[in-house]
């Protein structure tokens, strides 16, 4: 497995990774039929427009056939509360569960650290059954709001880091 930045053309396959793993993270948190009606095409914008503009960092990790199997991105948090934010991380199911994710988290800290970048947050549905993983990183729940999203209010909590010095 490697982790390196995304590249130009690679949105689709980015993308991909991001709809495939959505329709399995959030199966019991959000409407069956939004999930049935995700597509890559939304996604590929947005990745292009951020690596191209280097608006966000964006890794991935590939397969030992150099296929992209997962990926992270983040920048400058959106909120001015904290100096950054993880905003996507996504590995594909038969990949999960395997320290992949905690590697991609940890690449993108070494990023942050060049811009001298110190507090962070992540936000998360609250039912999101990977929660633990933000924990065993240092993550504390610091923050909390309610979100309209697809016809239903969700929960979604903020992980916060005082210290990003303390991941890596």
């Amino acid at each position: 497995m490697k982790i390196r930045k995304a590249r130009l053309g690679e949105e689709k396959d980015i993308a991909n990774v991001v709809v495939s793993t959505w329709k399995v993270a959030y199966k019991d948190i959000l409407p069956d039929e939004f999930l049935k009606s995700l597509t890559t095409e939304r996604h590929e914008k947005i990745l292009r427009e951020h690596i191209e503009k280097q608006t966000e960092t964006v890794l991935v990790l590939e397969d030992d056939d150099e296929r992209i199997v997962g990926m992270i991105s983040g920048g400058k948090d959106r909120s001015g509360l904290y100096d950054c934010e993880v905003v996507a991380i996504y590995i594909i199911p038969e990949h999960q569960k395997k320290g992949y994710g905690k590697e991609l988290f940890k690449a993108l800290i070494r990023e942050y650290k060049k811009n001298s970048y110190k507090t962070m947050i992540v936000w998360a549905f609250k039912e999101n059954k990977d929660q633990k993983f933000y924990e065993k990183l240092g993550g504390t729940i610091k923050q909390q709001k309610v979100e309209a999203l697809w016809g239903i209010e969700k929960t979604i909590v903020g992980y916060v880091w005082a210290d990003i010095n303390t991941i890596v």
